[in-house]
């Protein structure tokens, strides 16, 4: 087994985990971080919340399929629709992320580490359209490589988020760390992956 099978498998793993525990929030009842919200009561902030996590469900469950090859090269129209509802959740979910990010605990360092990662996360999507727009296929492959990095960085959050859980360790801190580590992180592991093969052979080693 390679190590191209081997991480698709790991995003599959992490993309069916980020769905099981998240679902709760779809549930109609308060959960999770969202109960403790001073604004869940307000309809546009809970609608772009849980915009932001249904958007963000579906684009993590779709992600991992995209680099298939085998989907790619033998359902190639299957791959252009799940891509383009890829598209259009990770733009609901980053649109919406940056509304509430500007609410997120934690002050300014939650705020700003969140946004930016909203903002990084449009604007790779941009980037990977333009250049398929363009037929530019190989940069398009780079882009949705880091693209996926930052959709992946929630199930990051949710891991670094368990070190809270330790009783000597506060939560707040560990909150703020998690708007920015976990996105820089993946963004690294995606860069350090691409950079080692020529653009076109992205996910296709």
């Amino acid at each position: 087994m390679n190590r191209k099978t081997l991480l698709i498998g790991f995003l599959f793993v992490g993309a069916t985990a980020m769905l099981l525990m998240s679902f709760h929030y779809l549930g109609g009842e308060d959960s999770g971080i969202l109960k403790n919200k001073p604004l869940k009561d307000t309809l546009w902030y809970r609608l772009s919340f849980l915009g932001h996590i249904a958007f963000g469900l579906t684009a993590m469950a779709l992600g991992p399929f995209q680099f298939v090859n085998r989907l790619l090269q033998n359902a190639p129209r299957l791959h252009r629709g799940m891509g383009f509802v890829y598209c259009l959740a990770v733009a609901g979910s980053g649109a919406t992320g940056l509304v509430i990010a500007q609410f997120a605990m934690g002050g300014l360092i939650s705020r700003v580490g969140f946004s930016v990662l909203s903002l990084l996360w449009l604007g790779s999507l941009g980037m990977a359209l333009k250049k398929i727009w363009a037929g530019d296929v190989d940069q398009h492959k780079y882009w949705m490589t880091i693209n996926y990095a930052l959709t992946f960085s929630s199930i990051t959050q949710r891991s670094l988020l368990l070190f809270a859980f330790i009783p000597a360790i506060p939560f707040l801190p560990v909150y703020q760390l998690s708007a920015w580590l976990p996105w820089m992180v993946n963004v690294a592991i995606a860069l350090s992956w691409a950079g080692k093969r020529v653009p076109g052979q992205v996910f296709h080693r």
